[in-house]
């Protein structure tokens, strides 16, 4: 039996995305329009939904890889995308976010819930190439068994509730862990502080650990292209 889903009421695996890193459902909405190739740039690069993008996406899958890891580099705040959809999938499968997709191959059954009993062994994963596709893939077989996934708006929110970007709190907790991590004598680069961070801080989001790494001390931070720490 073929479920309606209320598109207003479930975002795609793109917008949640936006929505764990961004928790700003503006941001989200102004997705909405977008097209596949655009909403995977800004949910694989971390721009903001009114960047514009040029050109298209339809890149194969090696040449795109190669494409995310230049711009991944020009851009201050990347995204986790892995460890992003493995906490995603794992609140899915504890059945915090409700989510429905197309079992793929049988798509006469159109959006239906997805039994928790069948994400064993299968992974989120966004594949490019000839076109996006984004679903839930075999990690044995590497075989999209879902596609097009959906998730519960309002369980999305309550899986990673909107953050007050106005306490100091997480900032200073950020500050206060990166100046236990980043010594002068094994700095951390930015990717590998904000990683270690984002996993061992409480709450930590971009936005604050982006205010905490502009206020770390110079000295603390590894010179861009070096092994050592910063000269001056």
């Amino acid at each position: 039996m073929t479920s309606v889903v209320d598109p207003k009421a479930y975002w795609d695996l793109f917008e949640t995305v936006w929505w764990i890193r961004s928790r700003d459902e503006e941001w989200v909405a102004n997705m909405q329009d977008k097209s596949e190739e655009d909403k995977v740039a800004l949910a694989l690069f971390g721009l903001k939904p009114e960047t514009k993008l040029l050109p298209r996406l339809s890149l194969p899958e090696a040449e795109f890889n190669a494409a995310m890891q230049m711009v991944s580099a020009c851009i201050a705040e990347p995204i986790l995308l892995d460890q992003t959809l493995d906490d995603l999938f794992k609140k899915v499968s504890s059945g915090q976010v409700p989510m429905t997709a197309i079992r793929f191959g049988r798509s006469s059954d159109g959006q239906i819930p997805v039994p928790l009993a069948e994400l064993n062994g299968l992974m989120f994963r966004i594949a490019t190439g000839n076109r996006v596709r984004a679903g839930l893939w075999s990690r044995s077989h590497d075989l999209l068994v879902w596609s097009s996934p959906q998730f519960l708006r309002a369980g999305s929110i309550r899986a990673y509730p909107a953050r007050n970007k106005k306490t100091a709190a997480t900032f200073h907790a950020i500050l206060r862990h990166l100046r236990q991590l980043m010594t002068a004598e094994a700095p951390l680069t930015k990717i590998e502080a904000q990683q270690r961070c984002m996993a061992e801080v409480p709450h930590a989001y971009p936005e604050a650990f982006k205010k905490a790494w502009a206020e770390l001390e110079p000295s603390r931070k590894r010179a861009r292209g070096k092994h050592g720490p910063r000269s001056h």
